[in-house]
């Protein structure tokens, strides 16, 4: 059956353009995340304390730390609760990370941050550690303590 008459050249060229393109989206979609676990560790921490994003903070959690989360559902109950250090806001730094020094391997990871913010019109500086793992191709916070 000769198919030429229903579709003009054109039309078919960006028919073909806009499937290959669409095929190459759908492929790039499992692709394994470039991020170090320090960098998903301090967007955690500014999730909670800056950006105040629930959604962020769950997409950089585990299932358990994620349930923690919708369990709390208000940052203040979070930030009281889960990372156990109440601020209104909060500069993030990283003061040591575990595991090997390329950050080749997908053990679990330990995070060291320095957390300094106001709250309540003073000025409070604490540590927190995570351990971060590595979950559906990219590193995810396990846990969070003090020591």
């Amino acid at each position: 059956m000769n198919t030429n008459f229903l579709l003009p050249k054109g039309v078919k060229i960006k028919a073909t353009i806009i499937a290959l393109f669409a095929l190459a989206l759908c492929a790039c979609g499992d692709k394994e995340s470039k991020k170090m676990p320090e960098e998903v560790a301090q967007e955690f921490v500014e999730a909670i304390y800056n950006a105040k994003d629930i959604d962020e903070i769950k997409e950089n959690s585990v299932k358990r730390v994620a349930g923690l989360v919708d369990h709390y559902r208000s940052i203040k109950m979070i930030q009281r609760h889960v990372m156990e250090l109440s601020l209104d806001s909060a500069t993030v730094q990283i003061t040591d990370v575990g595991g090997d020094f390329f950050r080749k391997s997908k053990k679990d990871t330990r995070v060291e941050l320095h957390i300094r913010g106001k709250y309540q019109g003073g000025v409070v500086a604490d540590d927190r550690f995570l351990l971060m793992t590595w979950e559906n191709n990219r590193w995810k916070v396990k846990r969070i303590s003090k020591s």
